[in-house]
């Protein structure tokens, strides 16, 4: 990206969210000469949440072309394998992929902006407009003012929830239980036969993948690694909203806090792993430390500007994780904004730029994970989701749909 222009210097950005979309849209705003300062409500340092990832060309030129880099980045597997329920390798594809962790690529991030300019504990509570800027006001009556207010805070975007408040995520009909398991406690059989692989075993209507990530402190040493467990699994409505009641009994609209999932949900997901799992799956299952479950939702959207409000990641539009290509479009999506700004002196034209790029493909990248989520066999509406459905069923194709580069190409 060009370097700052002068109209660019004294212009300046709100941006709401403290993790991928919110640190991508910074870091690309800052080359081109913004002030931003981003707005994490959470108190603490968004570490430790461990997810795997999926790495993508996109994601690994946003990162470069931010200045975050790939040092480090994870771990390189050479193929993929399917199990079936005696855990024999029932097919098999040559991939070369980079599996990286949230943590690593957080860290990456972070590392681009300027304490100073990252401020925790801070909720946004309502954005003003006059036609010329925003004031955007938070919790405890601090008011901000800037050229624009950027929202990259996640699915449950509380700045789509002012300006868009129709744009609601649905639930797809299906969870995850996921969680990491360290690789020194993982039995020999389960470190031979699987760990080095990006892993398959697909029960009737569920799915299961494993890989293996970086460690702690993005530790890549031999027996200091992680692997990832992702388990989809359907529920209705109704099940899930039993499943979003903690410990303590309290109910969570959503989803529950990993340290709160009740004890006999995680028992039975234990019950149920040992009753269709292959052994080194079951080995994975049970020796996850916190399991936790990711109910799966997703929404398009018609547009993600409104005004001097830009939507950026998935609180633009979000998309199921069959991609793995969540962070990827976090980062396409800022550096989108920042050329368009960049390349444009009046800041609505530019806004109106980005939204004509940008909504369209986010709401293609949603229609396709929704394309890929008819394995699972649910709310088949459509005779082409009934095609995909059985042609999903097969081990071979799910290996070459899910998690695949360059899918995008087949719309452009």
């Amino acid at each position: 990206m060009p370097g700052p222009s002068p109209k660019s210097r004294n212009r300046r950005a709100i941006i709401i969210g403290g993790s991928m979309s919110g640190l991508f849209t910074a870091a690309f705003l800052r080359q081109i000469g913004w002030q931003c300062d981003v707005y994490e409500r959470s108190p603490v340092e968004l570490v430790g949440r461990g997810a795997g990832i999926t790495t993508h060309p996109e994601l690994l030129h946003a990162l470069e072309a931010s200045g975050a880099g790939t040092r480090e980045l994870g771990i390189e597997v050479e193929k993929r394998i399917a199990l079936d329920r005696e855990g024999r390798v029932i097919a098999e594809r040559p991939l070369r992929q980079i599996l990286t962790s949230w943590d690593r690529l957080q860290r990456l991030l972070r590392a681009t902006i300027d304490p100073a300019h990252y401020h925790l504990g801070w909720s946004f509570e309502r954005v003003e407009q006059d036609g010329g800027g925003v004031r955007v006001h938070f919790n405890g009556g601090r008011v901000e003012e800037a050229d624009i207010l950027v929202g990259g805070d996640g699915v449950r975007s509380t700045v789509r929830g002012q300006v868009a408040p129709e744009l609601q995520p649905i639930y797809a009909g299906y969870y995850i239980w996921r969680g990491t398991i360290n690789e020194a406690d993982l039995a020999p059989k389960t470190l031979k036969d699987i760990f080095p692989y990006f892993v398959f075993y697909l029960p009737p209507r569920q799915e299961v993948i494993t890989y293996p990530i970086s460690g702690f402190n993005e530790d890549l040493r031999p027996g200091h690694r992680r692997y990832n467990f992702i388990w989809y699994r359907v529920a209705d409505a109704a099940t899930l909203r039993a499943m979003n009641v903690d410990e303590r009994g309290v109910q969570h609209e959503f989803s529950v806090p990993p340290p709160l999932i009740r004890k006999d949900l995680i028992a039975q997901m234990h019950a149920d792993a040992r009753d269709i799992m292959p052994e080194v799956m079951l080995d994975c299952a049970m020796k996850i430390p916190q399991p936790f479950i990711t109910p799966i939702y997703d929404f398009t959207a018609p547009q993600i500007v409104f005004g001097r409000v830009a939507m950026t990641g998935d609180a633009a539009a979000n998309p199921r994780p069959h991609m793995g290509f969540g962070v990827a479009k976090a980062g396409n999506d800022a550096e989108a904004l920042a050329k368009a700004l960049d390349s444009h002196d009046d800041i609505d034209a530019a806004l109106k730029a980005y939204n004509a790029e940008r909504q369209p493909i986010g709401n293609t990248i949603v229609l396709h994970s929704r394309k890929l989520g008819t394995h699972m066999g649910v709310d088949l509406k459509t005779e082409e989701d009934r095609r995909m459905h059985a042609l999903l069923q097969d081990d071979g194709a799910m290996m070459d749909w899910i998690a695949v580069p360059n899918f995008l190409d087949a719309y452009r």
